[in-house]
């Protein structure tokens, strides 16, 4: 690199297989920048197919006439220098790792650039760093974000300790990894480890400390604003680079995919403006009458984090992608204009799409009102209705941090190991991923009656809740549920919120049909926390994450508050206003709780004869 750091990089050619000998000609390059080791079973295996490899390692595409370009991240595996953690340094060193692929043997001068998670996000970054004559000419950002404060390793502001776990856990290979070469640097086999372990060590101690004292890094800061993806798309489109996502309604990122989607959209919409329209928001809902373009498209299925990577569908998808931007095939996907293909859980098919939100659901307000029904063993097994209630109520929970692992959360946030494993098996997931029953035991339901008949939930989801507590915060956790008839609650998606950060900015939150904000956002600065008067009635909203399921004829829909999710838990700071909390939420009357659901006819969506991505657990 140009500062004189060696990166440890590895290059696969395409062979002839007559004489065992690199082919012939030139090839387009695709490059890929992974932390966890270029030989580890992460970049060569993940896929559980040694025809497809793993994350990073692509023998599909080698076969099929690319260079493959496989690179240790500074700081790990057999790469030398610092780890930065998407660092400035880092950032840099993808496009200088850009250009020099670019300048192989056998390379046409055309680089693209393929990756899952880490190895997705930092393709968003050096994309837009790349500039406009970059040899960069697309890339396929894999389970990857738009913030990653929100989406990642905070909800709602509280810190998301089973990531975080994961995380250190996949770290083993970054300080593991031996030199390519020892020979030519044995004490590079005890030197590596035992450096990066240290490094390691007082990253996450000076982040922990942060974080459990409230500092800096404890808030949406400009630690992580440097690494928000959201601040680097513009670039992307400016610097005239498709991007292909590819994510799950089950991935971590399950929020920041379809963010991402509409942000590129809106800013090729701002960059090629239609006489006599105004220019769209960078974040904000795609315009009624935008013409979505096929160069920013997005495959959302059911899959995991982990299970993102697997089948054959990614690879086919990876082949026509670079065939299209990289040899210039005329493929046919620059030029859809619905380049949003997504699973529906509970359908068992793909619909294609073009704006997002979804125009075809139309936001219906359900409030919550008072029971029993006879549906739930709850605190309350309270009503949803369409009406509000005329009489005045409120339900009563306790704060607890406790709740039952028996839940799609669980493994949703430890990026869908179970999933992943079984997906590999050919079995079905867990049964705690389609029935989390023992979760609403200490918590609240609300349950509407049998539908009927078929609906979409369809997009972003607002849960508006009237709360107080005789403490100063609160935390709640919103899911939505999908109950069948032997009363099985099947969690569709989940949001959540420390009430002390329910400021508003209505500047970026979103508005649907007639004015009704479907998706809030929350400033999470340390500026804007206010601590709640113990007691007193607040509005806290809540963001449940976007999602496209199907409730079917005498199913009915749930949304259960809870005081814990099972990837959350509060900081020590935190803990010390949470503890011995009881909250009292309101229904009914002026201050009547409600979610504002994002609700469609089925059959206004258009079925995809292509499947897109494999189940991954998800299906």
């Amino acid at each position: 690199m140009s500062d004189g750091t060696t990166l440890a990089v590895d290059v696969y050619y395409p062979t002839d297989q007559r004489t065992g000998r690199p082919a012939a000609g030139r090839f387009p390059t695709i490059l890929s920048m992974t932390p966890y080791g270029k030989r580890s079973t992460v970049t060569t295996q993940a896929t559980g197919s040694s025809a497809y490899g793993g994350d990073g390692f692509y023998p599909w595409l080698v076969r099929h006439g690319y260079v493959d370009v496989v690179a240790d991240v500074r700081g790990t595996g057999s790469s030398n220098g610092v780890f930065e953690l998407f660092g400035p340094r880092e950032m840099r060193d993808g496009v200088e790792l850009v250009r020099w692929a670019s300048r192989l043997a056998h390379s046409t001068g055309r680089v693209g650039m393929a990756g899952s998670s880490y190895v997705g996000l930092n393709q968003i970054f050096t994309a837009a760093l790349a500039g406009r004559r970059s040899p960069l000419r697309a890339i396929v950002p894999e389970a990857a974000g738009i913030d990653l404060y929100r989406d990642l390793a905070f909800g709602g502001g509280i810190p998301n300790v089973e990531f975080a776990g994961v995380w250190d856990g996949l770290r083993a290979t970054m300080t593991a990894a031996a030199p390519d070469d020892p020979g030519s640097d044995p004490s590079a086999l005890v030197r590596h480890p035992g450096e990066r372990a240290q490094r390691l060590a007082q990253l996450d101690a000076a982040m922990d400390a942060e974080i459990d004292t409230g500092g800096p890094r404890a808030f949406d800061g400009a630690w992580w604003q440097q690494r928000a993806p959201h601040n680097y798309l513009a670039r992307v489109v400016r610097n005239g680079i498709p991007a292909m996502l590819v994510s799950g309604w089950n991935d971590v990122y399950q929020r920041g995919v379809v963010l991402d989607y509409a942000a590129l959209q809106n800013l090729y919409a701002r960059a090629h403006p239609r006489r006599g329209r105004p220019a769209p928001p960078v974040f904000g809902p795609m315009a009624r009458g935008e013409v979505p373009t096929g160069r920013y498209p997005a495959v959302i299925g059911p899959a995991y984090h982990n299970a993102v990577v697997l089948g054959q569908p990614l690879q086919g998808l990876l082949l026509r992608w670079f065939d299209t931007w990289l040899k210039g095939a005329h493929t046919g996907m620059g030029a859809t204009h619905t380049p949003l293909h997504a699973y529906e859980l509970g359908a068992g098919r793909w619909v294609n799409a073009g704006r997002y939100p979804f125009p075809q659901a139309k936001v219906r307000r359900l409030w919550l009102g008072a029971g029993p029904t006879g549906s739930a063993s709850s605190l309350n097994d309270g009503a949803l209705t369409e009406r509000r209630p005329s009489g005045q109520g409120s339900d009563r929970v306790a704060w607890t941090d406790a709740t039952s692992p028996c839940s799609n959360q669980a493994d949703q946030w430890n990026t869908g190991f179970v999933g992943y494993f079984t997906a590999l098996a050919g079995m079905p997931n867990s049964p705690c991923a389609k029935d989390d029953r023992t979760t609403q035991a200490n918590a609240l339901t609300y349950t509407t009656e049998p539908l009927a008949g078929d609906v979409s939930i369809a997009g972003p989801i607002d849960a508006t809740v009237f709360a107080s507590s005789t403490t100063q915060d609160a935390e709640l956790a919103v899911t939505l549920e999908d109950v069948a008839p032997d009363g099985s609650s099947r969690p569709l998606t989940t949001g959540a919120l420390l009430a002390s950060h329910r400021a508003l900015d209505r500047r970026l939150s979103w508005a649907g049909p007639g004015g009704r904000t479907i998706l809030p956002y929350h400033p999470y600065t340390s500026t804007a926390s206010r601590s709640l008067r113990p007691g007193a009635t607040e509005r806290l909203e809540v963001e449940v994450y976007p999602t496209l399921a199907r409730i079917v004829r005498g199913h009915r829909l749930r949304v259960t508050i809870a005081t814990a999710a099972t990837h959350l838990h509060p900081s020590p700071v935190q803990l010390t206003r949470l503890a011995g909390g009881v909250y009292q939420v309101a229904r009914g009357g002026a201050n009547g709780s409600f979610v504002d659901v994002p609700i469609a006819d089925p059959a206004a969506f258009a079925t995809s004869r292509v499947p897109w991505q494999v189940c991954g657990g998800g299906c």
